[in-house]
């Protein structure tokens, strides 16, 4: 495999491996909209769930082959995009090793730093994909031109042969994408205006995380809006910085007199006065804040009133507490991506907010690894937040393929979870579906990430 970091300009051929993936797909898109002939493949074209995926991608001009060499072969790419859950030993790149191939936040930062905008990147362990999309459709509210790159489907950019997960536009005001730490793949970005929403626990250890956050803040060129307790992270210094924090205290954007409803929450501000949105839980207080507070960097002669209106704008992110419907026998299913502790803690607090308890919070863990990661911190992020009437159902853990140690299975995890007291059973699909049918719950809170057929599943659950 020949490795080469430079993307050649259009009408140059692409190949995207793992096409089907959410970073990849968006990256599709946008390379199809600035002259890119692009092709791709995925293992997963047969998946349940990504039909309309695929049907978009397609429509838009983009040429899908199996992930079994043929690719390559026929395209004859002039590079190949990978994704860091694409193996060495992929048919497509043995198919051809002569064939330079590139990383997807490389070509993803390559094509953008061509755009003459302004670039903005939201970082963090939780939340990115729901505020980078919240900043976009803000911005668009207040009439700017906005390009996005997402990893989630926007509600408000879903239409007739697009997903989503790609506004597209050619000359913007504003280049706004979410980056990614997992991988450390944000390093490649150099945005002019950064997000640091907060550092969990997800895919390393605390200080090593603050260290990919401190770098990836170091190079950025403007301006950062931050978390409060994230102000002191180095990379800050030189910088204009605008705070947000989850409770007023002076010089941060904060919520107070939050109020939850079947319509959405509302709060208040010190600077920009009542806040009402259509989302959900006191998060979406925070994430609105954390949009405020780069709303008010990037454009800071902007009314206050005008950006609280502009916050209104944002219809969500599928499978971000999506509320998918109601069964039978009164159970509502909702859907979520959440996949780490604090993504756990915050969507089965909404949930309680919504909806109360009981419910069932059925969770599938999104790669042995990742669970790995976070078994000691569930326990503490489950105690807290699960009432003794909650129940938690552990699916077994997702494998998309590649190398894995198959350790610890769900199994495992939830006998350690019930060991600290807390009500959880592991259980496959059919067996939570035949739960779910004989005892009622005010609603069936869905997470799990990376697998789509998660969302079409919870359509089932809210159809029995």
């Amino acid at each position: 495999m020949k490795d080469n970091s430079i993307l050649p300009p259009p009408p140059a051929k692409i190949f995207l491996v793992g096409i089907g993936g959410i970073g990849v797909s968006g990256l599709a898109q946008l390379l199809v909209s600035r002259g890119y002939h692009v092709a791709g493949s995925d293992r997963g074209l047969k998946d349940q769930g990504k039909e309309q995926l695929y049907e978009d991608l397609k429509s838009q001009g983009v040429i899908l082959y199996p992930q079994d060499g043929s690719g390559p072969i026929a395209e004859k790419p002039d590079a190949i995009v990978i994704s860091t859950a694409v193996e060495s030993d992929n048919p497509d790149l043995l198919a051809n090793p002569d064939i330079p191939v590139i990383h997807r936040a490389a070509a993803l930062a390559q094509t953008i730093d061509k755009i003459d905008a302004p670039q903005i990147a939201i970082a963090g362990s939780c939340g990115k994909t729901s505020v980078t999309g919240w900043i976009a459709q803000a911005l668009q509210a207040l009439s700017y031109n906005v390009l996005m790159i997402n990893g989630g489907y926007a509600l408000d950019d879903e239409k007739p042969g697009f997903p989503g997960n790609a506004k597209l536009c050619q000359n913007p005001d504003f280049i706004v994408v979410e980056v990614d730490e997992s991988d450390k793949s944000l390093s490649v970005f150099h945005p002019d205006y950064a997000v640091l929403l907060n550092v969990g626990n997800d895919h390393y250890g605390q200080d090593e995380l603050c260290q990919v956050f401190a770098d990836f803040l170091a190079q950025t060129s403007k301006g950062i809006a931050i978390l409060d307790t994230l102000k002191g992270l180095a990379g800050t210094q030189g910088k204009t910085v605008v705070k947000f924090a989850e409770q007023p205290q002076e010089n941060a954007i904060a919520p107070s007199n939050f109020s939850s409803s079947a319509d959405g929450i509302r709060f208040d501000t010190a600077q920009f006065g009542t806040i009402r949105s259509s989302q959900t839980g006191f998060y979406s207080a925070i994430n609105a804040c954390a949009v405020l507070a780069t709303l008010k960097l990037v454009a800071p002669n902007t009314p206050n009133d005008k950006l609280a209106q502009a916050i209104a704008a944002f219809s969500g992110i599928r499978q971000r507490f999506e509320i998918i419907g109601k069964a039978s026998n009164g159970t509502v299913v909702v859907n979520d991506y959440a996949h780490n502790p604090e993504k756990l803690n915050a969507a089965i607090q909404a949930a309680q907010l919504r909806f109360g308890s009981p419910i069932a919070a059925i969770f599938q863990p999104h790669g042995f690894k990742p669970l790995g990661f976070m078994r000691k911190a569930l326990v503490e992020a489950l105690k807290s937040c699960l009432s003794p009437d909650d129940l938690l159902v552990m699916l077994p853990v997702f494998y998309a393929g590649g190398t894995a140690s198959f350790s610890p299975t769900s199994d495992q995890v939830a006998e350690e979870l019930k060991q600290q007291g807390i009500n959880a059973i592991a259980k496959t699909r059919d067996e939570t579906a035949k739960l779910l049918k004989q005892q009622p719950f005010n609603v069936a809170l869905v997470m799990g990430a990376r697998d789509a057929s998660l969302r079409t599943w919870s359509k089932a659950l809210a159809e029995q």
